[in-house]
């Protein structure tokens, strides 16, 4: 989902924008800290890239860090995609014919 925020957010994605761009899709609120830990490990595994900006007076002199998708997120958000379609096909199909049976819940 944070590589998702940060492909629809485009240029404003920056983390609390991330974090609440990540609620929004799961429909729930989200822990700031563990959108960081990910975007963290999204960047190491070279998914995204990150940039400070200058000090902002607005933000008492802190700068504020953009992050960017990278050709190797976006490959691995389509992957992530086709992998969903495929899934969500296959329960549909077997919603469709009956083969999913409640009790075994």
């Amino acid at each position: 989902m944070v590589l998702t925020a940060v492909m629809r957010l485009g240029e404003e994605a920056y983390g609390v924008s991330i974090n609440e761009k990540v609620g929004e899709i799961a429909g729930r609120p989200t822990n700031l800290g563990s959108v960081y830990v990910t975007l963290d490990r999204l960047e190491a595994k070279g998914y995204v890239s990150s940039k400070l900006t200058d000090p902002l007076p607005e933000r008492g002199g802190q700068p504020k860090r953009f992050y960017y998708m990278k050709a190797e997120g976006i490959r691995a958000l389509d992957e992530s995609m086709q992998a969903s379609r495929r899934v969500s096909s296959t329960f549909s199909e077997s919603w469709r014919l009956g083969k999913w049976d409640r009790r075994r819940e």
